[in-house]
């Protein structure tokens, strides 16, 4: 993708901030207003909840959802194949770089990582203002390019393998805005060493709120969760662990689904979760009614929510068929009256409270494990069976399916499962059915690595896929 051209920040600046025209009475025009403090805070309060942001339908197609608003039958049976119908039928033969034009998700991201990060980084020490906010918005900013990336090197390249990530192909590491050179791309082990430098910079700045402004903005929670999901990727799980403790030493809230039952059980009120709630570290989403309309497979609805589950058996959120898919069995989300924004494309205590459970059983810590994902299991299922467990292999077996449906309509099943797969020892197939015809999605499938859109290979050529 090409770099965005420095002046064009403006426009964006003019777009984020309310009122803008005051810029015009207090700088002269043509002077570049990036160069206070004030200036970049307004810069990074950056709308996570638009158009397209945090809406990963390919993603989600190939792991737990039905396209979104598709009749599934007339993408199977139509004279070509699209790129749906290599998600949904799990053909890896498809020429899926051919019909990649452009990748909504690759170009919001790398937009984000040089139109707010890279601006605040290469402006903040020389900006004018409060020395201590300057501090702050500089470690932000090294968070949001960390946490960016991380989610691009997952969707365009092999998950991390300790043996092989020095080889593997992996994303250009974007740190300027020189749009003179193309960005090489750097390898699998280039890019997490990255991520972990510009996490460790940012928490070495000691300048990270407990409690950011709103859930868009970063706080200490969210870094050392970030640098907890980077770890688990890297298979590093005592690091891990400490970095998930240290999240939760901050914010440990979890949203619990008990209060939605009826009472004696419950309030029998329906609170929804909305942006600013409690458990959300960094919220980033497409909608706030999300996921509203959305299908997930007839595998997820019946083989992998749990017996009791709170939000399918009692609040019923799947209450008709879906009209749409032409799936038989299917299911949509239909609750017009429950607010539930869930978040797509962000963090929460609860994937610190399964980042925590997963190290502690890695380190054979077991009954600890147990004990962290019950924590999160008896606030969403009703009756509650606590979790026997007595080896690694039971607790990641409940976990497993716990996450599934805790990151449902998220991106984070794609990345879970495909660090299982390439780590071998909890590989799994997906099997999926539709209409009497069964197709499976096995660990080795090139499908699990995403295509360089052509809007990004037709300007670097150093974007050589990595499948």
């Amino acid at each position: 993708m090409q770099k965005i051209i420095y002046s064009l920040v403006l426009g964006s600046l003019l777009f984020l901030l309310p009122a803008c025209n005051k810029w015009t009475d207090v700088t002269p025009k043509g002077k570049n207003i990036l160069n206070r403090v004030s200036d970049l805070d307004f810069l990074l309060n950056y709308n996570y909840v638009i158009t397209d942001l945090g809406k990963f339908d390919d993603v989600n197609t190939l792991t737990d959802i039905y396209p979104y608003a598709t009749n599934v039958p007339s993408v199977l049976n139509a004279a070509s194949k699209n790129l749906t119908y290599a998600l949904v039928t799990y053909d890896s033969s498809v020429d899926r770089v051919t019909l990649t034009a452009s990748d909504i998700k690759y170009e919001d991201i790398y937009a984000i990582i040089d139109n707010v990060a890279n601006i605040v980084l290469g402006n903040v020490d020389n900006a004018s203002g409060d020395r201590v906010m300057a501090n702050q918005l500089k470690a932000e900013a090294y968070i949001l390019r960390a946490y960016f990336h991380y989610m691009l090197v997952n969707f365009y390249a092999k998950a991390y393998d300790p043996a092989t990530a020095a080889k593997d192909g992996g994303i250009p590491y974007v740190t300027d805005n020189d749009i003179t050179t193309p960005n090489k791309k750097s390898t699998v082990a280039e890019v997490y060493a990255n991520l972990l430098s510009d996490i460790n910079a940012a928490l070495q700045l000691k300048s990270l709120p407990d409690k950011p402004v709103n859930n868009m903005r970063v706080g200490k929670a969210f870094a050392y969760a970030v640098k907890a999901r980077v770890l688990l990727s890297m298979r590093n799980y005592a690091d891990a662990l400490s970095a998930a403790d240290s999240s939760l030493a901050i914010n440990n809230i979890l949203a619990d689904h008990r209060l939605w039952l009826k009472p004696p059980n419950g309030t029998g009120l329906v609170p929804g979760s909305t942006m600013a709630a409690s458990d959300n570290l960094f919220f980033m989403s497409y909608a706030l009614q999300a996921p509203l309309l959305q299908a997930p497979t007839n595998e997820i609805i019946s083989d992998v929510y749990e017996p009791g589950d709170i939000i399918r058996d009692s609040v019923k959120v799947y209450p008709i068929a879906n009209p749409i898919s032409g799936v038989t069995n299917s299911k949509i989300w239909y609750t017009p009256t429950l607010a539930f924004a869930c978040n797509t494309g962000g963090l929460t205590t609860a994937d610190m409270y399964l980042v925590q459970a997963e190290c502690l059983a890695r380190t054979q810590k077991i009954a600890e494990a147990a004990a962290s994902l019950d924590f999160l299991r008896v606030r969403r299922i009703f009756p509650y069976q606590p979790l026997m467990a007595t080896t690694e292999a039971d607790v990641m077996a409940s976990l497993m399916r716990t996450a599934r449906i805790e990151h449902l309509f998220t991106y984070k099943n794609f990345v879970d499962i495909k660090r299982w797969n390439a780590e071998g020892k909890y590989k799994q197939t997906l099997i999926r059915t539709i209409n009497g015809t069964t197709w499976q999605l096995t660990p080795e499938s090139p499908l699990w690595i995403f295509p360089f859109p052509q809007s990004a290979t037709s300007y670097n050529t150093n974007l050589t896929q990595n499948y």
